[in-house]
């Protein structure tokens, strides 16, 4: 899935370069199209019952990403087993790769770690990997 958007001012510092943690936010955003696409929104996934936790988060930054820019995130799903599911990104400027990150997450109910219920699980399982 590719998830397109702009470098907003508010996102950048002094300089009209994006602050490193506005890149955790924008793989939320691009996961939450994600999930919002293969039919599984979070507010559907909380509605039964579920939260959708963040187990683990890596970004390594290769160039910036500056005010106003056009930038896109390729995103895909790279692993799935019982309890958990992991994400590949990678946040392109025409072409060029600016950012590389990775997410793991959970599925949890009632505070407890579960296993990946079985409509959200059928909806991954589908989706191209890599990795």
């Amino acid at each position: 899935m590719i998830y397109r958007r702009r470098v907003q001012f508010y996102e950048t510092d002094a300089q009209g370069v994006v602050h490193h943690s506005n890149y955790f936010r924008f793989f939320e955003e691009a996961r939450g199209e994600f999930l919002r696409d293969i039919g599984v929104p979070y507010s559907e996934i909380r509605e039964s019952g579920y939260e959708v936790v963040l187990l683990e988060a890596s970004c390594t930054f290769r160039k910036p990403l500056f005010y106003d820019e056009l930038f896109e995130i390729q995103l895909c799903l790279s692993e799935v087993d019982r309890f958990t599911f992991t994400f590949l990104y990678e946040v392109r400027v025409e072409g060029e790769l600016r950012a590389e990150g990775r997410t793991r997450h959970c599925v949890t109910r009632q505070g407890r770690i579960v296993s990946i219920p079985e409509k959200l699980r059928i909806k991954l399982l589908p989706t191209p990997r890599r990795g």
